[in-house]
C-alpha cells in the first residue's frame, strides 16, 4: 500500500500517468481485439454475410464496454476520493453498490437485447441475407457475453481506480 500512496502523493505526475494509463489503454485493446479476432477466423469461412454480421453487432458489442464504465469508471473515481479521505467504509459501501448495479444493469441489457434483437438488428442495417448470421453471433456475444464483460470491465476499472491497474489489466486479459 505504500507504494500506492508513494504514487499518488510523491511520485511525478508523468510516471504516474504512464503507471496508470499503460494498462488501461491496454485492456481496452484487448476488447477491441477480441471483435477484431472473431472477424479474423470468421473471414477464413469466405462467406461476407458471416463477417458483415461481426461489422454489424460491433456497436451493441461497444455498449457493454460503455455500461461497464458507467459504473467501473464513475463509482471509480467515487472510490478513490473516498480512500483519500480516509473513509473506507463508504468506500467498501459504493464498491458494493457498484457491482451489484452493474450485475443488475448487465442482466437487463442481455434481457433486453435478446427480446429486441431482431428490430434492433434491423435498425443497424441488416439485410435479409444477413439478418440470420447477425442473430447467432449477437446472441453469443452480446446476450450470453454481456454479464462477464460487463462485469470483469467493471472490476477492472474499480481496480485501476485505487491503483492496481497491473492486476486489472491482467485480470481482464484472462
Amino acid at each position: 500500500m505504500e507504494e500506492k500512496k508513494f504514487l499518488f502523493e510523491k511520485d511525478s505526475i508523468w510516471h504516474a500517468m504512464m503507471v496508470m494509463a499503460l494498462p488501461a489503454i491496454a485492456s481496452q485493446l484487448i476488447a477491441l481485439v477480441y471483435n477484431l479476432a472473431d472477424t479474423w477466423f470468421i473471414g477464413r469461412t469466405n462467406n461476407p454475410y458471416m463477417v458483415a454480421s461481426c461489422s454489424l453487432v460491433l456497436p451493441v458489442y461497444m455498449l457493454t464496454i460503455v455500461i461497464s464504465n458507467i459504473f467501473g469508471a464513475g463509482g471509480g473515481t467515487l472510490i478513490a476520493r473516498l480512500i483519500g479521505s480516509a473513509d473506507d467504509d463508504e468506500a467498501k459501501k459504493v464498491s458494493a453498490a457498484c457491482i451489484w448495479m452493474s450485475l443488475a444493469t448487465s442482466v437487463i441489457f442481455s434481457l433486453i437485447c435478446l427480446i429486441s434483437m431482431t428490430p434492433l438488428l434491423r435498425f443497424l442495417g441488416a439485410s435479409d441475407n444477413v439478418l440470420s448470421y447477425s442473430r447467432q453471433y449477437m446472441f453469443f456475444v452480446v446476450v450470453c457475453g454481456s454479464v462477464p464483460v460487463i462485469m470483469s470491465n467493471t472490476l477492472s476499472s474499480m481496480l485501476r481506480s485505487i491503483g492496481l491497474s497491473t492486476k486489472a489489466s491482467f485480470g481482464l486479459s484472462l
